[in-house]
């Protein structure tokens, strides 16, 4: 098996300009596919406040290659909604989840879509249909591989379900301070800005946002844990 890592670019998608039209808001396709030229999809979206979350789908229903947008859901405690589509893609755009099902590429985790980018993780049989599923994914959009490797299997999945669940478990402050450390470098090696820097960012002071920081690693290493429990390799 192989383990394909990757960011796509999808020109005519939803996802190319998502965030520029909601800078703040942060999604996760749960599932993707095209039945007879209708694409069917679902997506997860946090960070939108509820207030925001009627204009969101109505962006979402006015894309030129939607024909429905529909809430599901949505929690205001955490500000997690989730969200029904139902559109049209020409020949030249479909799913990316159409392109890797067809080439027996499995997705491990819901892809996520930031900064113009849906990020995928999916497994495959062998190289060589990894090729075909990437060589048809060039023709959406702009493609570029992170990782490309043969996993250890032992754990694996049981670990990404935790860490996963780990992220989701965050309170909404935890999550934005958080994703404001990774972006402003905090964990950079060296480090880009120190916790007072972060502080800046933020009203409550340095000792409420290394807490939140505190938490929010305590949570995603002890989901982590058990994955690095491996023997060493010589």
């Amino acid at each position: 098996m192989i383990e394909y890592s990757f960011r796509i670019k999808h020109e005519g998608c939803w996802t190319n300009s998502f965030n520029d039209a909601f800078p703040n808001a942060r999604a996760s396709i749960i599932y993707s596919y095209l039945v007879h030229g209708t694409s069917v999809t679902m997506i997860e979206v946090t960070q939108v406040e509820e207030g925001e979350m009627d204009d969101l789908v109505d962006w979402l229903e006015d894309h030129p290659v939607m024909n429905t947008s529909r809430l599901v859901s949505f929690t205001s405690a955490t500000n997690r909604g989730v969200v029904c589509l139902e559109g049209d893609y020409d020949t030249e755009t479909e799913p990316v989840l159409n392109v890797l099902l067809g080439n027996s590429c499995f997705p491990t985790i819901p892809a996520t879509v930031a900064d113009g980018w849906e990020h995928w993780d999916v497994l495959a049989p062998t190289h060589e249909q990894v090729s075909r599923a990437h060589e048809e994914l060039q023709r959406l959009g702009t493609v570029q591989i992170d990782s490309l490797h043969s996993p250890e299997f032992e754990g694996m999945f049981m670990g990404l379900l935790e860490v996963k669940k780990a992220i989701q478990n965050l309170s909404a402050r935890q999550l934005e301070v958080l994703s404001l450390a990774i972006e402003e470098g905090y964990y950079d090696s060296p480090r880009s800005c120190k916790l007072k820097d972060l502080a800046e960012h933020d009203p409550t002071g340095v000792s409420t946002v290394g807490e939140h920081l505190r938490l929010s690693e305590a949570k995603i290493l002890k989901a982590i844990g058990p994955m690095l429990d491996q023997p060493a390799k010589d």
